[in-house]
Order: structure tokens, then C-alpha cells, then sequence
């Protein structure tokens, strides 16, 4: 775990971008309350890269190709000069009361090395009734203080002693921008999972793929209160209830030999 440089840079703010032009303008506005913004860019086409080379102020951008989000992240951080990072994604913008929560945080010795921070995931506003939900994940970190194993799991999570602290404030996540773009992600995120538990040498059995994807549906159609958006809010808890299926069925493919999870099997789609 390397350690931030004596720069005086107190907050970094880390995006990773890969074709993320449409977005990420409010992005990095919004990031405005932190001393840089390290963004590392997996060779867009679509514009991103000369927008950021345009950019200027804060912002410091670097280009990589993607292998492993496990890796990527430590190539991100590793150009952060902070002594805390904020990891944001590029569809990602802080929400009002973020910054001014976090420099408050930091100037009082923080307890934690790392801290949840809420998202609210918004959904097409095209659709008759736009649907959100919220969750959390680590996303303020202490650098050097923190790590990501080795791993091709798209949510790997940060590594660190003792307990996460949890924000009051958050980010918003513009999640998907359709029916289709929604489902193909979760057939992305669950080949993403399935590799990592099959890495770690775990096994699929009817009994998980059960229990996870009906447990998905209930947390999020009832415990989220996606059952509020009618056909919208079905559509997207049916969906993540089907993530959790697809991953166990992945692994279940993976652990019989079969090599067609290795694959990307959804074509093309490089938005976030």
C-alpha cells in the first residue's frame, strides 16, 4: 500500500472513464471541493480522452488499459497526491452537503481509514415514472491505509483494518439508460462476480441461486421501496433479483468445466 506524497493535497477526488463524454462534465464539476481530480482513462473513443486534455485545472489525466478494476484502482490511487481519495465514477456526481461533509470530517482526526458513502441510483428520466433506490459502498479512503486483492470482480472492495465509517451525504448514480442497458449490465456484473468466486474456489448449488436472487427481489422491490415506481421499480428489482441468479449460474457453468463464461457474451456495450 503506497502512501500519498507530502504534497500539502489533503482530498483527491479518482474517476475511471471509458467512453464517458456524455456524463462526465457534471462529474467533475461536482468534484469541485477537492483539492485534484485524478482520472484514469481506459482509451476512449468517443471524445472523453481530449476533453479531459482540455480540461485543465484540477483535473490530471492518464490513460490505461483496463485489465482488472482490482488493478486499476491501485494505478489510480498511486497518482492521487492526497492523503484521502474519493473514488467516483464517471456516471457518478456529489449530491449537495458531500464536500462540505467530508472537509469537515477530515478536519477533525477521522476515526476510520475508510467510509461508506450513500448513492442514489436514478434510473432513465425518460420512463413514465423515474425510479431511484439507494445504496453504499467505500468510497473515501485513507491512502496508504487501504488495498484491493487481486481480482477481475468489477465491486471488489477495499481492504483495511478495523471498521468503515458510513456518510450522511452521498453521490448520485445515473444507473442505466434503458430496459436493455440495464440487463445487460447485470449479465456483466454477474460474469464478473462468477469469475471471482471461482477464483476463490467457491461452488454454486441450487440452494444459493435460490435464495440469493429471491433475497435480492425482496431487499430491493420491498426493503428499498422499489415497489413505489410501479412497472419501473418491478422492472429494475426483477433485474438485479436476476443478477444474483446469473451469477450462481455462471459459477455453476464455470465450475462444470465449461469455458462460454470466460467470454464476454454481451457485445460491446462500454458505458458504465
Amino acid at each position: 500500500m503506497n502512501g500519498p506524497e507530502n504534497s500539502g493535497i489533503l482530498l483527491s477526488a479518482a474517476v475511471m472513464t471509458k467512453n464517458s463524454l456524455r456524463t462526465l462534465k457534471d462529474c467533475l464539476d461536482s468534484l469541485d471541493f477537492c483539492d485534484e481530480i485524478v482520472v484514469v482513462d481506459d482509451h476512449s473513443t468517443d471524445g472523453t480522452w481530449e476533453y479531459l486534455q482540455s480540461r485543465g485545472g484540477k483535473v490530471r489525466a492518464f490513460q490505461r488499459k483496463l485489465d482488472t478494476f482490482a488493478s486499476h484502482r491501485r494505478a489510480m490511487c498511486s497518482r492521487a497526491r492526497g492523503q484521502w481519495v474519493l473514488i467516483v465514477d464517471a456516471d457518478e456526481n456529489a449530491l449537495p452537503g458531500l464536500g462540505e461533509e467530508i472537509r469537515e470530517l477530515l478536519s477533525q482526526n477521522p476515526r476510520h481509514d475508510a467510509y461508506h458513502v450513500p448513492q442514489k441510483n436514478t434510473l432513465p428520466d425518460h420512463w413514465p415514472r423515474p425510479v431511484h433506490f439507494w445504496t453504499s459502498q467505500k468510497r473515501l479512503l485513507r491512502l496508504g491505509k487501504v488495498r484491493w486483492a487481486d481480482s477481475e470482480w468489477i465491486h471488489v472492495p477495499a481492504i483495511h483494518e478495523g471498521k468503515a465509517g458510513r456518510l450522511k451525504h452521498g453521490l448520485r448514480h445515473r444507473s442505466y439508460d434503458s430496459v436493455s442497458h440495464l440487463l445487460r449490465k447485470q449479465i456483466s456484473y454477474a460474469q464478473s462476480g462468477a469469475r471471482h468466486f471461482h477464483s476463490l474456489g467457491r461452488r454454486a448449488s441450487l440452494m444459493k441461486a435460490c435464495t440469493h436472487s429471491t433475497g435480492a427481489f425482496i431487499k430491493f422491490y420491498l426493503l428499498k421501496g422499489l415497489f413505489r415506481f410501479g412497472m419501473g421499480g418491478l422492472t429494475v428489482a426483477t433485474a438485479l433479483s436476476f443478477h444474483a441468479f446469473a451469477k450462481y449460474a455462471f459459477l455453476w457453468e464455470l465450475g462444470s468445466g465449461v469455458a462460454e463464461s470466460e467470454r464476454e457474451l454481451v457485445p460491446g456495450d462500454t458505458r458504465a
